[in-house]
């Protein structure tokens, strides 16, 4: 029998690659790494360009972001914030805003890390490569770049978190 250290070295080798069903809870997990692009630097400038305010997104913004849906990713980098909902029977507002690190980086202030790694819907870790907002329209989404294996580079422990902006 398997040693619960082995256990977890056996799941991280398996999320860090093509992903797995966890053999006690059946659950799929896999680490998602997912490069900041176009259409997340396109939504960021749109609600920084509402003034910082507190805005709402699903009545207010053009169909060309709410199909995108990509602030819920935007705010992994902590450049955007979600209010909280103040009806128990909705899970989300819909109401957003930009943080001041999202209006820096929107306004070419601040470089962020290029890429994050999400495990279970959590930010994991941060890529160590920089990026700028102009930099971001070079990048489109790709679903078969997110779904690529993470590196398995010996020098990066996965599941230590690393500082967003040094």
């Amino acid at each position: 029998m398997k040693t619960l250290q082995e256990s977890r070295a056996d799941w991280r080798y398996a999320i860090e690659g093509g992903g797995g069903y966890c053999p006690c809870c059946e659950r799929w997990g896999k680490v998602y790494p997912r490069p900041f692009n176009s259409s997340m630097a396109k939504a960021l400038l749109w609600l920084a360009g509402k003034g910082g305010h507190w805005t709402d997104v699903p009545n207010t913004a053009p169909k060309w972001l709410t199909r995108t849906n990509q602030l819920p990713t935007v705010r992994w980098w902590g450049l955007v914030e979600r209010r909280k909902s103040e009806d128990p029977a909705v899970k989300h507002s819909g109401i957003w805003r930009p943080t001041e690190r999202g209006v820096d980086f929107a306004h070419g202030r601040i470089s962020i890390p290029r890429t994050v790694f999400t495990y279970n819907a959590r930010v994991i870790r941060f890529g160590e490569e920089k990026m700028r907002i102009e930099e971001a329209f070079e990048t489109n989404f790709d679903y078969t770049q997110v779904m690529l294996p993470v590196s398995r580079s010996p020098q990066v422990e996965v599941w230590k978190q690393m500082e967003m902006w040094e």
